[in-house]
């Protein structure tokens, strides 16, 4: 947490989602630790030995903390009003003291007040190599491939745009609402899926984006504003190396074969599968001859474990594949 969020934070200056951030980092053990230092610094700094020619200037505490009172207790029969005693000047570090815990105490309600409107988002993550698979709050299920991020609220108010934002690989089926609420993937690359109804397959690596719809409707917008509407057993795919952006048919099924126990390949090509490994299983790829980079292949290999993906894979290409701990080795077998 930068203190330039904190100063505007405490200046009402900050949005919705930096204010967000900014009390879920309250809760934790270091936000504690800031705010008690700057309780203590707004104690130090202020003027308790109050004049007792000050008095008219100042501002009347008493006020102040029967308003708090007011706000806090309910309001008491008359009959039942115990008479309080006006204290001197010389007590007033004290009422102000109670002035301040008061406001704190409103201000601590305000915060799990918002924290109960505005609830810190849920973070589904996978491991290298695990898949996993929930259901969203209006009941959509995503299955996440290894490596693989996805955030979203815990619940969706009726009538609002339903958000997730995926940072990996993860297959979607969306759910349609009675109210046609939107449902929109956000994507690192600043390319936003909406969704209305449907399932399809995102890719989202630091390499390449890549979307296929199997069914239903989906509409992409760039950062740029640009919209492109999909049909299904389309892919759309981008890579920031080459600024391309390529569009055709493919076999839907194939794309999302990773959700299951084989893998199935449709015309791809080695440095799609080098892709995979790295950025899926974790592991270090090294391709002995980059020609062998452009091979493309069709076929199904299992996918129980690597091993049996990598076994799978030298069969398939025809290739030598070896593994040394998170080393591997691709090379012909001339």
């Amino acid at each position: 947490m930068t203190e330039d969020i904190l100063q505007r934070y405490f200046a009402n200056q900050v949005t919705p989602d930096e204010a967000r951030r900014v009390l879920n980092w309250f809760a934790t053990n270091e936000g504690q630790v800031y705010l008690k230092h700057r309780l203590d610094q707004q104690f130090d700094q202020a003027e308790w030995q109050t004049l007792p020619n000050a008095a008219a200037t100042a501002p009347d505490a008493d006020k102040l903390l029967a308003a708090l009172r007011q706000r806090l207790t309910p309001v008491r029969p008359l009959t039942d009003e115990t008479p309080v005693r006006q204290l001197p000047w010389y007590s007033q570090p004290m009422r102000w003291a109670a002035v301040l815990i008061g406001t704190l105490l409103l201000a601590a309600g305000g915060f799990y007040g918002y924290q109960y409107v505005y609830p810190a988002d849920l973070i589904q993550q996978t491991a290298y190599g695990k898949t996993s698979r929930f259901t969203l709050p209006d009941g959509s299920t995503v299955t996440l491939n290894g490596n693989s991020r996805l955030r979203y609220a815990p619940r969706w108010a009726t009538g609002t745009t339903r958000e997730v934002w995926l940072d990996g690989e993860g297959f979607f089926r969306v759910t349609h609402q009675a109210n046609h609420e939107r449902f929109v993937v956000h994507l690192p690359n600043k390319l936003n899926i909406e969704v209305l109804g449907t399932q399809f397959n995102v890719l989202a690596r630091p390499s390449r984006t890549r979307i296929v719809l199997s069914s239903g409707r989906i509409r992409l917008e760039n950062q740029a504003g640009q919209q492109v509407e999909m049909r299904p057993g389309e892919l759309v795919e981008t890579s920031p190396r080459t600024k391309y952006v390529n569009r055709r048919r493919v076999n839907p099924v194939a794309d999302a074969s990773w959700q299951t126990d084989r893998l199935t390949f449709d015309d791809a090509s080695l440095q799609d599968m080098v892709d995979r490994l790295e950025e899926t299983y974790g592991l270090s790829v090294t391709v002995k001859k980059p020609e062998l980079l452009q091979q493309r292949f069709s076929g199904t290999v299992p996918n129980h474990n690597v091993n049996v993906l990598l076994d799978g894979l030298a069969q398939l290409f025809g290739l030598s594949i070896q593994r040394h701990g998170n080393q591997v080795i691709i090379d012909s077998n001339d």
